[in-house]
């Protein structure tokens, strides 16, 4: 008893014989949480076109995830611009099927700048829903603050 004068060990409570079953609801809702909120169904505000278009668009600060596997980017004076460069809406047709060929699941961002009409971007959405993109999303930057 002189080296164990205060008997500590009997009063510890016994070692767990395994994991405790509070270990696998954690893991589980962990998991669930993922697969809920990080599902592109709650991360998308695409728009998905099918048969119409309902092009509303909505500033790019009041938006913090879009997805868009490619990226399109308007300046007001119809100069579209992609990850190869400066094109013609002529040559975006090609460009649109490369890019749908590549990856047949691949959304399109639309960005455009506070000058970009309706028409514009109703124009090139028609055109990559010819060439096969299923998500459509539109941003547009707000207009400068007076």
């Amino acid at each position: 008893m002189i080296t164990h004068p205060l008997d500590l060990n009997s009063k510890l409570r016994a070692r767990p014989r395994g994991f405790d079953w509070v270990f696998f609801v954690n893991i589980a809702l962990i998991g669930m949480f993922f697969l809920f909120f990080g599902s592109r169904f709650v991360l998308s505000p695409a728009l998905v076109v099918n048969g119409g278009f309902n092009m509303s668009s909505r500033p790019a600060a009041d938006i913090a995830y879009v997805p868009g596997s490619v990226v399109i980017s308007i300046k007001a004076n119809a100069q579209i611009f992609t990850d190869t460069g400066l094109v013609s809406e002529s040559q975006l047709n090609a460009w649109l099927a490369e890019k749908i060929k590549t990856s047949p699941d691949a959304s399109l961002l639309i960005r455009g700048d506070t000058q970009l009409t309706t028409d514009m971007t109703q124009r090139i959405a028609l055109k990559a829903q010819q060439a096969g993109f299923k998500f459509i999303a539109t941003l547009t930057e707000p207009e400068p603050e007076r």
